[in-house]
């Protein structure tokens, strides 16, 4: 038999195991954990703590002795928690809080003792472009401008074909807007006005996407998100229209948070942020212009890890890298899998199926996760198979393309695929997912979670016959269940379809 397709994430792991970082903003002390550095970052542990250090600078600019006081107790329980993970790498980062304070520098030093790690006090371009380097991270081929709003600085950069522009700051984060205009909108309003100078990013923005980070932003998202009664609950590339979600903003601003979102979808810590949050939003959409809005999960954080890559790792794929290192965690064999994705693009050619980029991308993701719930009762794989994909951190890939893996998933495992994420499916992906889906049902019947037989089994196609053709050494496979499976496969496309040896 042929040597089996080895799939890229059978190679040893990056790094010697979970790497943390701990980020000391102007609203919140974050400590996230990693499993590993990774082109597909997956998180082990995230907590953070308000210490408020933006929101508590006295009159004189410095940190208040409270806020500093929770946040060094923050760090002493987070450095805890990074050795007990044995964690082989642990980064401090400080941003506009400690970066303006007349005090940062005595705060920096309190925490270099207290973690005997050096901090990292990013500027505000370094800010911008760690931003910037985690939409890299967790969007395929984005194109736009990043915004990154945080409690005391509000980042901009320009994100195309894979590189970044300069970074640009400005004063304009919630806590630090909401003090200098003295907790008027109006006032806030104008700042922003003035900030935003007009040969910026935003220069560069009309037409094209803004990416935006930061928790006050995400909380406004997912208050959108609510609002519309969206389907599915995942954030990361939720994508809203740029002239929706100004008048969002404006309904925000008229009504506060509490009056649009009574059932608390967002923590009440982060209610009186929102319209502040809203107020700089709006004002990037009047001046920028951009198409579409879209969530970003990640930021700065894991900016600054996907930094750290080496460049052949950073140039992979992050969707195909997570979807890779799933078939390894819970597929019967990946090898398996990766000659899967090789197969049913055979089978595509075949039939003259034309694939773009991204559709070719979708069904080799499709593929690595195609056996993943087998460890689940048969009753329930599908379930299960469908609630990962809903569910898990896949990056690179926006709703409708969730939506088109779980539809393959479903039809593959035959379970429900009413609502979530499969509600996000094109229509015009439809008949392309059920493809699929019959292509993997007979794949798994002729080589049920194991390597070496794919490769031999040939797709011949004329006018009106598709073949799968097996070898001598495979002639006993060719029984009852593969010959009605590939008959089906036929029945989609409108051909007699056989298995023959």
């Amino acid at each position: 038999m042929l040597a089996p397709v080895v799939s890229r994430a059978l190679e040893p792991s990056l790094g010697d195991g979970a790497v943390g970082v701990i980020d000391v903003g102007s609203n919140s002390v974050r400590l996230v954990l990693y499993e590993r550095a990774s082109r597909a970052p997956t998180i082990l542990f995230n907590e953070k703590v308000l210490a408020g250090l933006g929101d508590k600078l006295t009159d004189d600019g410095r940190l208040d002795e409270g806020a500093m006081a929770r946040a060094l107790a923050a760090i002493r329980r987070f450095r805890l928690i990074a050795d007990s993970a044995s964690a082989s790498k642990l980064t401090i980062l400080a941003t506009a809080a400690a970066r303006v304070a007349a005090n940062g520098a005595a705060f920096i030093a309190a925490i270099e003792r207290e973690a005997g790690v050096p901090v990292r006090v990013l500027s505000g371009p370094e800010e911008a472009e760690m931003a910037g380097q985690g939409v890299l991270c967790g969007f395929w081929q984005p194109d736009g401008i990043v915004a990154d709003l945080g409690g005391g600085s509000l980042e901009l950069i320009d994100v195309a074909a894979q590189a970044l522009g300069t970074g640009v700051s400005h004063s304009l984060g919630t806590l630090r807007l909401m003090a200098e205009a003295g907790g008027e909108l109006d006032t806030g309003a104008a700042l922003a006005r003035e900030a935003l100078a007009p040969d910026g990013p935003l220069s560069a923005l009309s037409g094209r996407t803004l990416y935006i980070v930061g928790g006050t932003w995400r909380a406004l998202m997912r208050l959108h998100m609510a609002r519309v009664g969206y389907p599915f609950s995942v954030l990361h590339h939720y994508s809203v229209e740029s002239d929706v979600l100004r008048d969002f903003c404006e309904l925000i601003l008229r009504e506060g948070a509490e009056g649009i979102d009574p059932d608390v979808t967002v923590p009440r810590s982060r209610r009186t942020l929102i319209p502040w949050g809203a107020l700089v939003l709006k004002e990037i959409l009047d001046r920028g212009n951009p198409k579409v809005v879209i969530a970003s999960a990640l930021g700065v954080r894991e900016g600054l890890m996907f930094a750290g890559l080496p460049e052949e790792e950073r140039r992979r794929d992050c969707l195909i890298a997570a979807c890779e290192e799933l078939s390894v965690l819970r597929a019967r064999s990946p090898e398996n899998a990766a000659e899967l994705v090789a197969w049913s693009g055979e089978v595509f050619a075949a039939l003259g199926v034309t694939e773009t980029v991204t559709e070719r991308r979708l069904r080799s993701a499709a593929c690595y996760l195609s056996d993943i719930g087998w460890r689940a009762h048969p009753d329930y794989r599908g379930e299960q198979a469908l609630a990962a994909v809903s569910n898990m951190a896949l990056y690179g890939i926006d709703h409708p393309g969730r939506g088109y893996l779980a539809a393959v998933l479903a039809q593959r495992y035959k379970a429900p695929a009413a609502g979530g994420a499969t509600a996000m499916m094109p229509a015009r992906f439809a008949d392309r997912a059920a493809l699929l889906a019959a292509i993997m049902r007979l794949a798994y019947v002729l080589a049920p979670g194991v390597s070496g037989i794919l490769p031999l089994v040939r797709v011949e196609r004329d006018s009106e016959r598709l073949v799968f053709r097996l070898g001598d050494q495979l002639a006993a496979l060719n029984g009852e269940r593969p010959r009605r499976r590939a008959r089906n496969i036929g029945r989609l496309v409108g051909l007699e379809a056989s298995i023959e040896v």
